[in-house]
């Protein structure tokens, strides 16, 4: 009997507990009903919580929603304001009641509840505490919360492979999910003309489009192209030869397909979860003007210009024409473009007009150049402000102004009226102009760029008076950095900032947007600034953010020594390189010592944690700060020595330069950036970096490491991919072959000459080639040279060797051709297939090179008969003057 009795009571302890909805709840809150449940069962696992549309008459329950019924459960204490919810108990304790204001409100209260519960939501991350044994009960149960800004918004932005460029849907949908926990409600994304997933059709014509870059096609924004990412130092957090979306794998003809299905199921995902969808729509560069199609226009509804700053486009100065919206022609254009994006992108809730700050067709248009009637427009706009023309680039935006309202115009006619317009560029210089040029309702959403240079405009008070004047007016949106790409891109965030919901009640603003690329380690910069806009959670100091994440992530027993420690990180940690440009450094590295040093002393906090006693995955995110720190202080010092020989060769010391480049060793730190970045899963972003710094910091290394003599120069030679619309587009193709060593590729638009593909051979360098009918030269210099390169190797003695292989002829005699070196002839007649030995067979020519001062090897090989070829040319440094100077 008594055996009898304590199940009985265990059975009425341990019942189910049922998760109620309304029959008439939103997708978003049975969503969120459905992630209660589940969370509630890890927390509580020998608890069954089942999703249901009816309310027991007794027992305990969960009741969630934004319907009438929750509301009355919740009784006085409902939430009002859009987005608020409120947490309660109903029914003498026996109700959990999770009441939104909105559907959106119940999502925000669902995961505000199981944070108070022990859970983390980050944007890398869920971080869960450990199962509970007690039995399930209602207790702290008490909570409300209100957002203090309307617009929330996360924004990655397209162009290199560590952003969103390589993201699959899976990778997409976990960072709108990710947001959407912190309290984030929208999503933004931007598109460049070139983008693929932007296309139209006018005239019978469509619109080019370029590539979502990938690690062999594609080339916006310095991105370097490479055989096999598998080959690289770190490699092995690669499965594939190729980095990239699944998207951009596809057939050239099939990319913009590709790329536009993969965004709309992005912004499915994100309607399905209630977040916004902004997007920005590039009109300004080139690629967004393509000339094709505006010649298709009659020339009364286009204008021409003559452009003189847009050679980082890779578009020569000259004549451009533009579209002139407020012709009918012209209006039909932007009303097509704005139809074609509507149609893929039903889910948008806001288009953002954008432009950038110069360099480009419409920041470069003139009042002389504008058709008559603007011109008109403009003098009658100055009789009546003459102030106006002060203002910054006044008359280009004037002119954007036409294409907004073209924009306003056809999403009114299209049937999109529910869809908000918006304008945006960088920095805040362009908020007086906008406000004075384009309509009244649309939004200003400006980058505050200038966090690069430790100016943010939210930053002191008359910064924030120059938005607030404007913001007074119209809505406006600041987005914030948490990296730069300009500069502060690895490492730490930026500091967040304090007093964060003050700030920008300060400014008036409407709200704000964090823009970024990489999801981790980012984490606290978001998680920051969401808690500080929360009423419950307004202006949250950054110690309290840091000691709650570090509960979470690595356990309760944590809380004070790693909250210290990601307090001193964040502020404390260096932020450094960049995704722009050749290079990932592009400016000296200073206090190198004093960041080493701050790596260790940090590096002594993470130690005070006792590893042994957590969790697996509480152990490796311990291990991934440790190994990040780590990291820096390898990377600080092994640069440096880089900075220290590249001194010494500028002095002409080529025994110190020598010496200093003995101790720079990249690639263990570029093989550590991969072993702890896999702790608990390398996310894209960070497998993106082990691309950039394969391709963007070794190889200027091994070039500085060539130019001491230290090092074989190798090109191969053989098939290079170049992207015509790319926007300052990377220039080099790398080869690594099967013992890690680095060749530069050179292909037909390097050298002029025709490329073929060879058989496979055990000589991998010569499974491609060139060949042509005329005089092939190319000149032995280090790699990774600029357009105009003039690097050097020193005074010496070198073996070069030269790799063929003939992949079409069938007898001695077809294919004939002479070597030179430096203008010398040093093989009047080299024939590959009988040398080698037969057809496709590799032959290897070995020369010996005296330089007696310093310089490069040029080869030219010259037809006798049929067409030169070549696969693969190394110059091997024998031995070395370093009393020589350059």
């Amino acid at each position: 009997m008594m055996r009898c009795a304590i199940l009985l009571a265990a059975a009425a302890v341990w019942a189910d507990v049922p998760v109620v909805v309304s029959p008439r709840a939103t997708p978003v809150e049975r969503t969120a009903a459905n992630e209660m449940a589940s969370c509630l069962g890890r927390l509580y696992p020998h608890e069954k919580f089942t999703v249901t549309n009816r309310l027991p008459n007794t027992g305990r329950c969960v009741v969630l929603g934004s319907d009438e019924r929750t509301k009355r459960l919740a009784g006085s204490a409902a939430a009002s304001a859009a987005e608020s919810f409120v947490v309660t108990t109903a029914r003498d304790g026996a109700i959990g009641v999770i009441a939104g204001a909105d559907a959106r409100g119940v999502v925000y209260g669902v995961y505000a509840l199981l944070e108070k519960l022990g859970c983390g939501f980050y944007l890398s991350c869920d971080a869960l505490p450990p199962a509970r044994t007690e039995p399930f009960t209602f207790d702290g149960w008490a909570l409300s919360s209100a957002p203090l800004v309307r617009d929330r918004i996360v924004f990655d932005w397209h162009n290199f492979l560590s952003g969103c460029s390589t993201w699959n849907l899976p990778e997409w949908n976990a960072w709108t999910t990710q947001s959407l926990k912190q309290g984030y409600n929208g999503i933004m994304v931007h598109a460049y003309g070139n983008n693929p997933m932007v296309s139209f059709t006018f005239n019978g014509k469509t619109k080019p489009v370029g590539y979502l870059s990938t690690t062999v096609k594609g080339r916006d924004w310095s991105t370097m192209h490479v055989n096999d990412v598998r080959r690289l130092f770190g490699g092995e957090v690669f499965n594939a030869p190729i980095f990239g979306a699944g998207a951009a794998q596809v057939a050239d003809d099939q990319r913009a397909v590709a790329a536009q299905k993969l965004m709309r199921g992005v912004f499915a995902h994100a309607q399905q979860r209630g977040m916004d969808v902004y997007f920005a729509d590039d009109v300004d560069t080139i690629s967004a003007n393509p000339q094709e199609l505006i010649r298709t226009l009659p020339e009364d509804a286009r204008f021409p210009i003559q452009t003189q700053a847009v050679g980082w486009m890779g578009q020569d100065a000259g004549k451009l024409w533009l579209a002139n919206p407020e012709t009918p022609e012209g209006y039909h254009y932007y009303k097509a473009q704005n139809a074609a994006l509507m149609k893929v992108y039903p889910q948008i809730t806001c288009l953002v007009v954008w432009f950038r700050q110069g360099g480009t067709p419409w920041m470069e248009v003139k009042v002389a150049e504008m058709p008559p009637r603007w011109q008109e427009e403009w003098r009658a706009e100055l009789a009546r402000t003459p102030e106006a023309e002060k203002l910054w680039h006044a008359p280009q935006m004037f002119a954007i102004g036409k294409i907004v309202r073209a924009f306003d115009r056809a999403l009114k006619e299209l049937g999109h009226e529910r869809v908000q317009l918006a304008a945006g560029t960088w920095d805040f210089k362009f908020l007086a102009p906008c406000h004075r040029f384009f309509p009244p309702h649309v939004k200003l959403i400006g980058l505050d760029y200038n966090a690069l240079h430790g100016q943010p405009q939210l930053g002191d008070d008359e910064s924030r008076r120059i938005i607030s004047e404007v913001a007074a007016h119209r809505p406006v949106i600041p987005v914030i950095w948490a990296h730069h790409d300009d500069g502060n891109y690895i490492g730490r965030p930026y500091t967040p900032f304090a007093q964060f919901s003050t700030k920008l009640a300060d400014a008036k603003v409407s709200g704000f947007g964090i823009i970024h690329w990489t999801t981790r380690p980012l984490d606290l910069y978001f998680k920051s600034h969401a808690e500080q806009v929360w009423s419950a959670t307004k202006n949250r100091p950054l110690r309290a953010t840091c000691e709650g994440m570090a509960a979470r992530l690595f356990g309760a027993g944590a809380r004070e020594t790693m909250g210290g420690y990601l307090e001193r990180w964040v502020n404390d940690a260096p932020n450094f390189a960049r995704e722009t440009t050749d290079f990932f450094i592009d400016r000296p590295l200073t206090n190198i010592t004093q960041v080493v040093t701050g790596c260790r002393e940090r590096l002594k906090l993470i130690e005070r944690v006792d590893t042994a006693k957590l969790a697996p995955e509480q152990r490796n995110r311990v291990n991934y700060f440790k190994g990040q720190e780590e990291f820096i202080a390898a990377f600080f010092e092994t640069h440096g020595r880089f900075q220290d020989a590249q001194a010494a060769l500028k002095k002409g010391d080529l025994a110190a330069a020598r010496a200093a480049m003995a101790g720079c060793r990249p690639v263990p730190v570029i093989e550590q950036f991969a072993k702890f970045s896999s702790l608990g899963g390398i996310t894209r972003g960070e497998q993106g970096l082990v691309v950039s710094m394969n391709t963007r910091w070794l190889p200027h290394i091994v070039r500085l490491r060539q130019q001491l003599g230290m090092e074989p120069v190798r090109y191969n030679f053989g098939p290079t991919s170049h992207d015509p619309l790319a926007q300052l587009p990377g220039r080099f193709t790398f080869h690594f072959d099967a013992e890690h060593r680095l060749w530069q590729t050179l292909g037909a638009q390097e050298t002029g000459a025709e490329t073929f593909a060879a058989p496979k051979t055990a000589n991998e360098t010569c499974h491609s080639g060139i060949e042509s009918d005329k005089l092939i030269t190319f000149a032995l210099r280090p790699i990774a040279g600029a357009r105009k390169d003039i690097a050097t190797v020193p005074v010496g003695d070198y073996r070069l060797r030269l790799l063929m292989l003939d992949p079409i002829s069938k007898a001695a005699g077809q294919r004939v051709f002479s070597v030179s070196l430096g203008g010398a002839v040093v093989a009047n007649r080299v024939d590959v297939f009988a040398e080698s030995g037969g057809p496709r067979r590799v032959l290897e020519r070995v020369w010996p090179v005296k330089l007696d001062r310093f310089g490069c090897v040029t080869v030219t090989l010259t037809p006798v008969k049929g067409k030169v070829l070549i696969c693969g040319a190394v110059l091997e440094p024998v031995s070395v003057s370093v009393a020589s100077k350059p």
